[in-house]
């Protein structure tokens, strides 16, 4: 079956229509040949609109949701009229969970490593709450010392934050720097290692922020990477970075649960003090406040900044741009000051109260009886 999808494939995005594919296969059904065609389309588009050209076509099965059925511990799959493909499939706990809250949608066959699994998407409908009412705010810094740090800002006070080392990400960036092929084997493991540890680290994030009453998880609106520095390992550990991947598994993940997620702007959440508001330097991964003389490590102080910066623009007049940047310092002692230019980022100020979200759900394969 894998085989027969990858020629349609092949044949549909070297032009081949419908008509023509299904006179090369009139015993497979048609579900078939019309899902390799929209695969193939779709890629075709992201080839021209990128001038990213593939160097090698791999497709995978691609299956709407009524090309299958999912039936206890075995997947029933149309490949053929009046005749179906019976494998089996060995779901966990948390996977029939998340497939019993929402709705089962399209599927993938996908192999890795002489493995199959189906790669099924499920959808289900969320309520996020209204900013103004989120009680907890999580403030999370993505950086290279640590993957990301988190700080919760709860009724004014922050809890011990969060760290989550980047020792092993730095080792695997730097054997994958030493590694020319990356279509060899290595390079694959590495990366898909990699994956694993930011899906581990959005996970442990998100249940962090579980613990708190009315949570709201709040991140830096990423911009463009400028390679300027000299120090080519820098620039590989921060090419390689996958800041916005993680943010994207943080996010996803977040909403799933219910948990708002909002992006700020990060203007010098690095350079200020988060108790005081007085400017200070970095000394590897020591924060100094030139103004108060407090010394906090450099990430957290980042990620304490960022909640606090979600804070003030609760503040109406703030998220409406009114008040002067001198009235932007608040007097009180231990209150962030932070510049006007702290400002939601577009396309954050509205907020749906029900939403769609979906998660992809890997289920190993098996070959079943029937």
């Amino acid at each position: 079956m894998i085989s027969v999808y990858s020629e349609m494939f092949r044949l549909a995005y070297a032009g081949y229509s419908y008509r023509e594919i299904r006179k090369m296969f009139p015993s497979y059904n048609s579900s078939l040949v019309t899902n390799a065609i929209y695969d193939a389309r779709a890629l075709r588009k992201s080839v021209l609109k990128l001038h990213s050209y593939p160097k090698k076509l791999n497709p995978t099965i691609f299956l709407r949701k009524q090309d299958y059925k999912i039936e206890g511990s075995k997947v029933s799959i149309i490949y053929k009229p009046r005749n179906r493909l019976i494998l089996s499939v060995f779901p966990s706990e948390k996977q029939l969970e998340k497939m019993k809250q929402g709705k089962v949608k399209g599927a993938r066959i996908v192999e890795n490593d002489g493995k199959y699994f189906l790669n099924v998407v499920v959808e289900k409908e969320v309520e996020l709450p209204p900013f103004n009412e989120c009680k907890s705010i999580i403030g999370v810094d993505i950086g290279i010392n640590y993957l990301a740090v988190c700080s919760a800002l709860v009724d004014g006070k922050f809890t011990n934050p969060l760290f989550f080392k980047g020792g092993e990400w730095k080792h695997l960036c730097n054997r994958k720097r030493k590694i020319k092929n990356t279509a060899s084997e290595e390079f694959k493991k590495i990366t898909r290692r990699q994956h694993e540890i930011l899906h581990t680290v959005a996970k442990r994030v998100v249940e962090y922020a579980k613990k708190f009453e009315r949570p709201i998880i709040v991140m830096e609106k990423l911009g463009k990477f400028n390679n300027n520095s000299y120090n080519k390992r820098f620039n590989f550990l921060l090419g390689n970075w996958a800041r916005r991947k993680l943010q994207f598994m943080i996010e996803y993940k977040a909403k799933w649960e219910g948990i708002p997620v909002i992006y700020v702007n990060p203007y010098k959440t690095s350079q200020i003090c988060h108790y005081c508001g007085g400017e200070g330097k970095r000394e590897g991964r020591v924060f100094k406040c030139l103004k108060c003389g407090r010394q906090y490590d450099a990430d957290a102080n980042a990620s304490m900044n960022l909640a606090k910066r979600f804070r003030q623009l609760l503040d109406e007049e703030t998220m409406t741009g009114e008040r002067s940047p001198e009235g932007v310092s608040l007097s009180g002692e231990g209150e962030t000051c932070l510049p006007i230019q702290a400002h939601i980022q577009p396309g954050n100020g509205s907020q749906m109260k029900r939403m769609k979200v979906q998660q992809t759900l890997r289920l190993p394969l098996g070959v079943g009886g029937g």
